[in-house]
């Protein structure tokens, strides 16, 4: 049997900032899916995206729109709660380390 790949990603980005958190989430979770072991490095402001203190919150400028958004009124994962699925996830094999 081939041995797996393990993919390494260095993330500076931190939550909310712009959408480079949610391409990680991505890579990561297809990663996952392909049966490869990950490795990501949280390092300057992403290191806050795993910071518990995150609150969710609703969307005020769709909350009064449904017709516009799909999810209006419903309160937004944190970026914490994303990184702690995919930990979930990864947590046997195919196996995810996340570093801060």
């Amino acid at each position: 049997m081939p041995e797996r790949k393990t993919l390494h990603i260095t993330v500076t980005a931190g939550p909310y900032g712009n959408e480079s958190p949610v391409s990680v989430f991505r890579l990561v979770d297809a990663a996952l899916d392909r049966g490869h072991h990950v490795n990501v490095l949280a390092y300057e402001d992403g290191v806050l995206l795993t910071a518990k203190a995150q609150k969710q919150h609703d969307d005020p400028i769709w909350k009064d729109n449904a017709q516009h958004h799909t999810d209006a009124g419903k309160a937004h994962s944190t970026t914490a709660e994303f990184v702690e699925r995919l930990l979930e996830k990864g947590r046997t094999d195919p196996k995810l380390n996340w570093y801060v």
